[in-house]
């Protein structure tokens, strides 16, 4: 993905910055025309590619999206949903001269601003899975002995508009290490290969037609992990301190933000804990949740997360994970759901390697959304809870067998890809519908 350091033409950029989609379309097919040097006719490929998920994440009109309004929001009114819109507080864009909000509008409002955060109904689900996750917490907190749970669950993916073609499908699938042992697939719709588990992204590959609804269901056992044990003392790779790009590099803004973030401190007498520490602390106390377009939408998501102070929890993450690298600290993702009884939900979080403990676990969304429980969020830094399914330890990570076209997500995989077979490297879908089902959780 390196070629999204490769420039594209001005008038394009803003063709595409102000909404004018057909004609950016148009554009980059009559450039394609010519010839050019293998990197920028990716980079105008991608293009493409990021026009229809624009036009796939900004879905509502206006009317479609004041409906949405007034179902999230007690009392909310039409003339308040237009001033939100002019104050820029609401997510929307105008694509080729009509006005389309972005599908999750409204519960970015609700995370940045604390007056509607107020009048949002509730969800209950939501409240009774930060509930059980918390009081886990609290336990460990007190008494430090983690505990050991079965979870049996189940992921199907389908396509929401199918053409009766034959398509490849790679659903995500638990790998074994660290908190995650003991994995058994119980079920699979199609005829399937299970990637090794030594690659960075695991999954269950199969092929079909993509009217079919392919599913993959699974049991694995997980532990709460208290890092301070030193349970896993792998030796780190040179790729664990290294730039990986688009995203993870060491541009001059993040060597700045490391200055910023150690202004009174020279780092390189700080043992590696408080180093980590630090960042930690820097990223869970100033970065505020907030959903994101789809990651292919990004050249640098650090330098969003850093300049913004906003992202979720893979954004978070990133900024997290290339932050300790750049000051030499290895540092490395690990993906799947947050997982309970009561459902589940992708997830992203980081392992950072510390001489002292080995590789410990690091969340920082779940750390920085319990600022006012300062306990629970330092517990974060170090430790994590047991209501996790991991599929993913490489960010950016490919795919066993490889996938042809784009993916939904270029660097992760929580929910699953699929792409048309005949179409080759045009041949990527991006109008799916994944669910999950939480079949049994047992606690051992």
């Amino acid at each position: 993905m390196d070629f999204l350091t490769y420039p594209i033409p001005d008038g394009l950029k803003k063709d595409i910055y102000m909404g004018f989609l057909k004609k950016a379309e148009e554009q980059i097919q009559m450039i394609l025309e010519h010839r050019l040097p293998p990197q920028m006719r990716q980079r105008l490929r991608f293009e493409l590619f990021r026009i229809k998920l624009l036009r796939r994440t900004y879905k509502w009109n206006e009317k479609e999206a004041f409906s949405i309004f007034k179902k999230t929001f007690k009392g909310a009114t039409k003339p308040e949903f237009e001033i939100l819109t002019k104050q820029g507080k609401l997510d929307w864009m105008y694509i080729d001269g009509q006005r389309y909000y972005e599908s999750r509008f409204d519960k970015n409002l609700a995370f940045n601003d604390r007056d509607y955060k107020a009048k949002q109904r509730v969800d209950k689900d939501v409240l009774k899975r930060r509930e059980l996750i918390n009081k886990a917490v609290e336990r460990l907190l007190k008494y430090g002995e983690p505990k050991k749970y079965r979870v049996r669950a189940r992921i199907s993916l389908k396509h929401e508009n199918p053409v009766e073609e034959k398509v490849r499908v790679w659903l995500p699938f638990p790998k074994e290490g660290y908190q995650q042992e003991d994995v058994k697939l119980i079920n699979a719709s199609h005829e399937h290969e299970i990637a090794d588990n030594s690659v960075g992204q695991r999954t269950v590959y199969m092929e079909g037609k993509d009217s079919d609804t392919f599913s993959v269901e699974f049991e694995y056992t997980v532990s709460e992990w208290i890092g301070t044990r030193g349970i896993w003392k792998e030796k780190p790779t040179k790729e664990d301190t290294s730039e990986k790009p688009p995203h993870i590099v060491f541009t001059p803004f993040i060597k700045s933000l490391v200055e910023s973030i150690f202004h009174d401190v020279d780092y390189k007498k700080l043992d590696d804990i408080a180093i980590a520490r630090k960042i930690y602390d820097f990223v869970t106390l100033n970065v505020n949740y907030s959903y994101v377009l789809p990651y292919a939408m990004y050249n640098n998501i650090p330098e969003y997360v850093g300049t913004m102070f906003k992202g979720d929890c893979g954004f978070q993450a990133l900024l997290f994970i290339t932050l300790c690298r750049a000051v030499g600290i290895p540092a490395r993702w690990q993906s799947g759901w947050s997982i309970t009884p009561i459902g589940a939900s992708s997830h992203d979080w980081a392992l950072v390697y510390l001489e002292k403990y080995g590789w410990v676990p690091v969340d920082l969304s779940f750390g920085g959304s319990r600022r006012d429980q300062e306990p629970m969020r330092i517990f974060y830094f170090t430790n994590l809870d047991g209501f996790r399914m991991f599929a993913n330890t490489e960010f950016q990570g490919e795919f066993y067998p490889s996938k042809k076209s784009w993916r939904l997500d270029p660097y992760d995989n929580q929910t699953g890809e699929m792409e048309i077979i005949a179409k080759e490297e045009d041949g990527y879908v991006i109008d799916l519908e994944s669910k999950i089902e939480v079949l049994k959780f047992e606690e051992l």
